[in-house]
């Protein structure tokens, strides 16, 4: 089940914060333990860039955390479950979390812990626990740090990413498109981590966002009411960083996919989404359009997810731009400015050669638009939700803010042109490295 920090503090919060909430006091005590454990990691990885009254605030709360929840024996409940799968999801996020990123988190735990310690005052007199009195006074001081000093759209922004829950329980023991957007994320992470990205794992989840973007597209045009307006540019960016990606060539044999790597996960995504759409005309039609609420909410929670996935992409190619990884025809890599004699060479005799640095630069453009493109459609999907507070508020915020701040639209459009210009050419001829909308991906 694919969950998000901010979806875990939401209901500890619905739990802890209401006044009748009730709960026994081992279970507050569990959770603020946990609290603490979350905190103490981001206060470990560092809230600012050295010492700092911030830093120092957020340590003394995580021990201040700790300490209450060793002042009654372990029990369990759904507090101490809730703060404690959030400290494990906080700690599974720190690798790709900077201090903006730690900065939000730690205020949404504050207030988290904040709410747990409250409660408790109402079932224990509260000059008998000095350690809850040290918790609120703690916690106050990290919320009024934050009213100064607010965390950044793009820092809160990880509250939202999706995380899968293995080993929880699904409704009816489906696979969702939620839970496939959210493994595939979290595989791609696993990649870059380690031994880096293979071409065919980036060819696959370029080819899932394709898919994605393409079903984005359609519920976005039904739940607005005009079909006609479906915003297809996304999609063919996504095709164009496909057939840009043909160019390369990692040399690396095919192997059997590892069964929790990108590949399976990028067709499980493609098919589950298929699943919960169906075909073009069936979103469309009368008989499902009262289900289209549910669906856009499905693809809301997915498309938000399109622009995280293509910044771990962009870091991809980033990469392969500086280790030499992947190899191209010399004469297919963008031309130089004074190329070098050896280049001349190469694309002379037809060789193969080390793509480094401006050979990714078609590359790096054609994933810019997309990423751009993608960002201004989940935007568009946002907007059509039914009214009610977005499932995802901080990816719908900071799309919202790139949407409309100042120069956007004359970028987009920018993008928009770079796209309709490269695949103008190749449109009168199908492409056989690239998927259909809404067909079985190509790798």
């Amino acid at each position: 089940m694919a969950t998000s920090l901010q979806q875990l503090l939401d209901a500890l919060a619905e739990r802890t914060a209401a006044p009748t909430a009730v709960a026994a006091i081992e279970d507050i005590a569990g959770a603020l333990g946990h609290l603490g454990r979350a905190v103490t990691g981001l206060t470990d990885d560092g809230l600012t860039p050295g010492v700092s009254a911030r830093q120092q605030t957020a340590a003394d709360l995580a021990a201040a955390c700790t300490t209450a929840g060793r002042l009654w024996p372990p029990t369990g409940g759904p507090l101490t479950d809730l703060a404690g799968a959030t400290a494990d999801l906080t700690g599974r996020d720190r690798a790709i979390m900077g201090r903006a990123h730690r900065w939000a988190v730690a205020v949404e735990l504050a207030e988290a812990a904040d709410h747990c310690a409250r409660l408790a005052h109402r079932l224990v007199p509260q000059a008998a626990v000095a350690e809850l009195a040290a918790v609120r006074r703690l916690a106050a001081a990290v919320e009024r740090d934050a009213q100064a000093d607010p965390p950044t759209a793009s820092g809160a922004a990880v509250l939202d990413r999706l995380l899968p829950v293995f080993g929880v329980p699904r409704a009816g023991g489906e696979l969702t498109a939620v839970d496939a957007a959210a493994a595939l994320i979290t595989a791609l992470d696993r990649a870059l981590r380690t031994d880096g990205l293979a071409l065919r794992e980036f060819r696959a989840a370029v080819a899932a966002a394709e898919i994605t973007s393409d079903c984005a597209a359609s519920v976005a045009a039904a739940a607005a009411g005009d079909e006609g307006m479906t915003p297809v540019l996304s999609t063919v960016a996504w095709e164009l960083v496909g057939r840009t990606s043909m160019t390369f060539d990692d040399g690396r044999r095919a192997s059997p996919a590892d069964p929790h790597g990108v590949v399976p996960w990028a067709c499980t995504l493609a098919d589950t989404l298929r699943n919960d759409l169906g075909s073009h005309p069936d979103i469309t039609s009368p008989r499902d359009r009262v289900d289209l609420a549910r669906l856009t909410r499905t693809v809301q929670q997915v498309t938000n997810q399109l622009p995280v996935l293509a910044d771990g992409l962009t870091a991809a190619v980033d990469r392969w731009s500086r280790n030499g990884q992947l190899y191209a025809a010399a004469r297919d890599l963008p031309p130089m400015d004074n190329m070098p004699e050896d280049r001349i060479r190469e694309v002379i005799a037809g060789r193969r050669v080390q793509a480094r640095g401006a050979d990714f630069d078609r590359l790096r453009r054609a994933l810019a638009a997309a990423t751009a493109l993608s960002t201004s459609l989940a935007d568009a999907v946002n907007r059509a939700v039914l009214p009610g507070a977005p499932i995802q508020r901080h990816l719908a915020g900071l799309y919202a803010q790139r949407a409309r701040a100042p120069g956007s639209g004359e970028r987009l459009l920018s993008h928009a042109d770079t796209v309709a210009q490269a695949v103008a050419p190749s449109r009168s001829t199908p492409s056989s490295n690239s998927p259909a909308p809404g067909g079985p991906p190509r790798y």
